[in-house]
């Protein structure tokens, strides 16, 4: 390995802490998914530089956007349950 290869001391503790954050946030997220499981299991969600869902984290994905066509159905079947309910 270069000389140019190495990281700075200062280089070295940004990466540390930069990686102590990534890590906490996958804490947390796992912990959030155990508390609050996806109904969109296996959906995938394809989001660019552009994506207004960008703007605020606190809007929630299918509030803002559609996530899959399992969506659609989930939520179809709940309007169908909720029919029947009413009969």
């Amino acid at each position: 390995m270069s000389k140019e290869d190495k990281l700075t001391p200062e280089q070295e503790k940004e990466l540390i802490m930069l990686s102590a954050e990534i890590e906490a946030e996958a804490i947390a997220m796992r912990v959030d998914y155990e508390k609050h499981p996806s109904e969109e299991s296996g959906s995938i969600v394809y989001v660019n530089e552009l994506s207004t869902l960008l703007e605020d984290e606190d809007v929630k994905l299918g509030d803002k956007a559609l996530v899959s066509s399992s969506q659609i159905l989930a939520k179809e079947l709940k309007k169908q349950k909720k029919k029947k309910g009413d009969k």
